[in-house]
């Protein structure tokens, strides 16, 4: 049985004490747990018996683990929040084929007391050379009303700040760090691999619309603690923000032709493919069905491959995908050594 983390004394913990150094990647079954963590979600519930535990997601810049509290349940739940980071002592286990964290102490951290990056999932990359890749090819496209439109969104200091930050999601792809920034430039980079197999499609567009397809969510996403959604993300949505974005550039820049500001704003609109998925519009030109299935394409394989790297176990299949309502066959890279 391993022993991670720093010396652990509940209640009377002091920073010093739970100093980041174990992190979620690091843990295995049956470890005995002294660091600390951010609280992802948290939610007092009952068990059959009627009594009440917290049933939470603990994370760190390298993953997340499920999590309960059995013990004192109803007290603790009042002294400490989601976003909050709070030190644990606690011990390893699986559970249903996942790794779980059953907790026995827990205190929750001032925020001066802890360095959130160490908490925030992060891909480690360099987010601004990322950003540079990212407006150095806008700055090579042909059309000129395409580039100047799209550097204008990304030159702009504000957007340029919170692109190089947000998260793609919450937490289905890319919630990480720099998430949307990645996805974009995957996206690019499919577009360029894909499309000299297809004749009479316009790049332009389709790079366009692989960047700023959800670029809304800079204002969708609050991302400078726990990954959550704003009140103008609950209330207009990425799609409408995205939009609306775009429509501000475009007033900026004289005699932009309306037939081309249409088609920009319909890639944003149309991206999620179908009006049961949120989509305002569906595809009605090739380069937005181009953009709708690379996009599709990276974020659920980015989404599986995320959940299968998550489970700690032998087991050939994971567990219930929730978002995509089927379970996946894991190869060996996914599997412990030996297996």
């Amino acid at each position: 049985m391993k022993d991670t983390g720093s010396p652990f004394i509940a209640p009377e913990t002091t920073p010093s004490a739970v100093e980041k150094h174990i992190f979620i990647s690091d843990l295995k079954a049956q470890d005995i747990v002294r660091t600390s963590f951010l609280v992802r979600s948290k939610e007092l519930m009952q068990s059959r018996n009627g009594k009440p535990y917290l049933a939470m997601q603990l994370g760190d810049r390298t993953g997340a683990i499920d999590t309960r509290v059995w013990e004192d349940a109803d007290r603790l739940t009042d002294t400490f929040g989601e976003g909050d980071i709070v030190a644990v002592f606690g011990k390893t286990h699986f559970f249903q084929n996942r790794l779980q964290l059953v907790v026995d102490h827990l205190v929750p951290l001032a925020p001066e007391e802890v360095k959130l990056e160490e908490y925030l999932p992060s891909s480690g990359a360099d987010l601004n050379a990322q950003y540079e890749e990212l407006v150095e090819i806008f700055r090579g496209l042909e059309n000129h009303w395409v580039r100047d439109i799209s550097l204008g969104l990304l030159e702009d200091p504000e957007i340029a700040a919170r692109y190089k930050l947000c998260p793609a999601a919450k937490t289905i792809h890319h919630a990480f760090i720099g998430g949307l920034l990645a996805h974009s430039l995957q996206l690019l980079r499919m577009a360029d691999a894909v499309l000299p197999l297809y004749a009479d499609i316009d790049r332009d567009l389709v790079l366009f619309g692989c960047a700023f397809h959800d670029f809304g969510k800079i204002y969708e996403l609050s991302y400078d603690g726990n990954f959550n959604y704003t009140d103008e993300g609950r209330l207009v949505g990425h799609i409408a923000i995205g939009v609306q974005l775009i429509d501000r550039k475009i007033r900026a820049i004289p005699e932009f032709p309306k037939s081309l500001e249409w088609h920009l704003k319909h890639l944003i609109l149309s991206h999620h493919g179908k009006l049961e998925y949120g989509s305002p519009k569906r595809p009605h030109t090739i380069e937005a069905l181009f953009v709708h299935h690379l996009d599709d394409m990276d974020s659920k394989i980015n989404s599986v491959q995320t959940f299968m790297k998550a489970e700690k176990n032998a087991a050939r299949w994971t567990a219930h995908h929730k978002a995509y309502d089927q379970y996946y066959y894991k190869p060996d890279v996914y599997l412990p050594e030996g297996f």
